[in-house]
């Protein structure tokens, strides 16, 4: 290992560093992955660590697989004995160990968001009507909330009132639910292992004598649960290296806080800072526009990225007038690429603020016949057929969860419906017991009586029958065709509409279990079992992306990032689209809509596109909309705006909202007709005073004079109209823009 030849000077340094902690960083393709994997090595091969004593922690599985596979290739293993893994793999592999110490069963399973949100409405329901007021989706945020800042979710009920009683009432009976059926949510993954440090001295300090080395990348999307957790796993003897890019913190919605990595310094004293800037993806032009774009915030670690790359052909800028418009051009640009120069497909992403962006994009690939697939839609483990023989199993695995149970009570159907599940669940209440417990005890002591105790004796019959198999050592591939079997699910299957994509479906699911198997060291049986259904548990969105499929990958901007491609497609650069409307709330949010804009840029390594609709409908009415104000970041000489005779989007067809190029420059012209147009209805004020006045004089960092001829909105929505002296006229967000007022 050369790491003279292999690194280049900064990352040689990172890799070399001894002592206290170390802050890397990492600008968006500047090889940090490549500095991690190269210290693990570093640290075995040079200085005498143990493998088994170092901890690597990532933020998707597919980029731990990714850093496993690169370590052993280095340390020239098949297997390192190197903990990799995400906070929560991580953290469910140590409450497998110890989970007993805080009155939890080691069989425990995790809840999805849909199972957690199944839970919420039940226990809301139980509150009686006095509940129907409160949305379970608000109440799923709150214990989200609360177990990403690592506390109680009951210190964030309202007090003293009639809602938060209630409120209060239902979180308790949710974690009363959980403790009950064995199970956990995302969230308790970690806030137990913070529970079972603080509570079991003699835990905590069991991994900080192991870990002498830890490694966390993605430093800048921690929670605050998480960074409380680095803490309790940081030993004074030990290293510690983090590696994260604030201009790539783009989780805030989900509890990441960025002040992690920029007050790093201030709860790890003594840290050493470093900062990878050499990127190896980008041309310099995307590379100059993405900078530009990241400047403008003014809260972040002051970086500047350059590359030896090839300066690269300018960004590419159009206008249509509607989203299907827009759709039309990328699909038309892709199909000229994939032709003229023989890119292929899957070496071309798109990407888009929300979901429901997609929906043009789909039809005119499919129109098209463009080769497509949607990352992030419909994950593969949440497909009804694979959630109905998922719940099978953790059912098996684990017989107090009854959220699984009542998935498969009447799955395929076997005639016990909702007024029988409904009677089960108040039977299993009364008596104290689980689901199961209750149908074992309802038809021992003869409770039940009709034709629905001849059903839930069959089905009993049929899962004790499965159980046994699962007590046997049976891996979990075979425990699968033995539910399939004795369910006559495929025959059930079969009888559906999309039976044959449905059986597809349970097929591979069936072959995804066999190929756990073939990767795991455990023997058969119920260890297996938890195993594979830790993993699928913890699958993320980007852990379906799949490169060797030749097609276009269609995704959001937050499933983008971490990937990257030769030809990207950013798109819906408009006001209210990218920066989401929502984020005008606050500060921070705008600051992460910019850094999300970023990341979109950065995954582009030879040609980027940005685009945007004139005129985008919303709720049923055609709205015309304003450009992002992120355009005006980026450097003209940079971008080249794709021409009127394009076939696309004409002067005549766009109107008022056409962008017009002159001489060149990158610039949002509205024309000498914008003057004539009454201005848009104002902003209704929130009590804040306006900056600016109509006829003040302002100056642009790039465009010179200007005098206000509008204004709109107040505080973090205040918007001015500028006749600028060169004759352009723009709209800028005054939070954002770069001016200032001289008279």
């Amino acid at each position: 290992m050369d790491l003279d030849r292999e690194l280049n000077p900064q990352q040689r340094e990172a890799v070399l560093h001894e002592g206290g902690p170390l802050l890397v960083l990492a600008g968006a393709g500047s090889g940090k992955t490549r500095a991690l994997t190269y210290r693990m090595a570093h640290l075995v091969l040079h200085r005498g660590f143990a493998p088994w004593n170092i901890l690597a922690i990532t933020f998707t599985n597919k980029a731990a697989e990714e850093m496993r596979l690169r370590v052993q290739r280095l340390l020239g293993l098949e297997k390192t004995g190197i903990w990799i893994g995400t906070f929560h793999a991580t953290c469910a592999r140590i409450l497998r160990q110890h989970i007993e110490r805080l009155g939890y069963g080691a069989n425990f399973v995790i809840y999805d968001a849909a199972d957690q949100l199944r839970v919420v409405k039940a226990c809301l329901k139980r509150q009686g009507a006095g509940a129907k007021q409160i949305r379970p989706v608000a109440v799923q945020g709150l214990l989200d909330k609360a177990k990403n800042q690592g506390i109680n979710p009951a210190l964030l009920v309202p007090e003293q009132s009639a809602t938060g009683r209630i409120l209060e009432e239902a979180v308790a009976d949710y974690e009363r639910h959980l403790r009950e059926a064995n199970a956990l949510d995302f969230g308790d993954l970690i806030l137990l292992v913070l529970r079972l440090f603080d509570t079991c001295p003699d835990v905590r300090a069991k991994y900080q004598e192991r870990f002498h080395s830890i490694l966390v990348d993605e430093y800048q999307d921690t929670n605050r649960a998480q960074h409380l957790l680095l803490q309790k796993f940081a030993s004074e003897g030990g290293e510690l290296c983090v590696v994260g890019d604030d201009d790539q913190s783009i989780y805030r919605w989900r509890g990441a806080e960025v002040t992690n990595l920029l007050a790093f310094e201030k709860d790890f004293p003594g840290t050493r800072i470093l900062a990878l800037e050499e990127n190896y993806r980008s041309t310099q032009n995307i590379l100059r526009a993405a900078d530009g774009v990241a400047r403008g915030n003014p809260e972040r670690r002051e970086k500047r990225l350059w590359t030896r790359n090839e300066e690269g052909d300018r960004i590419v800028y159009e206008e249509a007038v509607t989203s299907d418009e827009e759709a039309n051009f990328v699909a038309r640009e892709i199909q000229r690429l994939a032709a003229e120069f023989d890119i292929p497909y899957r070496h071309m992403g798109v990407f888009f603020r929300t979901n429901a962006q997609s929906r043009s994009f789909e039809e005119k690939f499919v129109f098209y016949r463009i080769p497509h697939a949607v990352i992030g839609s419909v994950r593969f483990y949440e497909r009804a057929e694979v959630k109905d023989l998922l719940a099978y199993l953790r059912f098996l695995y684990n017989p107090s969860d009854s959220v699984s149970l009542l998935r498969i009570l009447n799955q395929p159907p076997r005639g016990i419906g909702a007024a029988s599940q409904a009677t089960l669940q108040d039977y299993a209440d009364r008596q104290g017991t689980s689901l199961w417990g209750a149908i074992e005890g309802a038809l021992e002591q003869g409770v039940l009586s009709g034709a629905i105790r001849g059903r839930l004796d069959r089905f009993h019959g049929m899962i004790r029958t499965v159980q046994e198999d699962c007590e046997n050592q049976v891996s979990p591939e075979k425990l699968l065709k033995a539910v399939i079997k004795r369910t006559g699910y495929k025959a059930y299957l079969e009888g559906k509409e999309d039976g044959e994509r449905r059986i597809e479906n349970m097929e591979e699911f069936v072959r995804t279990a066999g190929q756990f198997q073939a990767l795991e060291d455990e023997k058969p049986g119920k260890e297996m079992l938890g195993a594979f259904l830790q993993r699928i548990a913890l699958v993320s969105d980007i852990d379906q992306y799949e490169d060797r499929a030749n097609c276009v990958s269609l995704m959001t901007l937050h499933c983008a990032k971490g990937l990257e491609f030769p030809v990207v497609f950013l798109t819906g650069m408009e006001d209210g689209v990218l920066p989401h409307q929502r984020s005008y709330t606050s500060p921070e949010a705008l600051a992460e809509e910019r850094r999300l804009c970023y990341v979109g840029m950065t995954r582009a390594k030879k040609k980027l596109y940005l685009s945007r609709a004139c005129f985008r409908t919303s709720y049923g009415e055609r709205q015309r909309t304003d450009p992002s104000p992120f355009l005006a970041s980026i450097p003209s000489d940079l971008v080249d705006f794709q021409g009127e005779d394009d076939g696309f989007a004409t002067r005549e067809e766009i109107g008022h909202g056409h962008v017009e190029p002159t001489d060149g420059d990158f610039v949002l012209d509205y024309g000498e007709s914008q003057l004539d147009r009454p201005p848009l209805p104002p902003i209704p004020s929130s009590g804040r005073k306006q900056v600016y006045r109509i006829g003040d004089m302002i100056e642009h960092e790039s465009l010179g004079i200007g005098t206000v001829r509008n204004v709109e909105g107040t505080g973090y929505k205040e918007k001015v109209t500028i006749q600028f002296a060169v004759g352009k006229i723009r709209k800028l967000m005054v939070q954002v823009s770069p001016i200032k007022k001289i008279s």
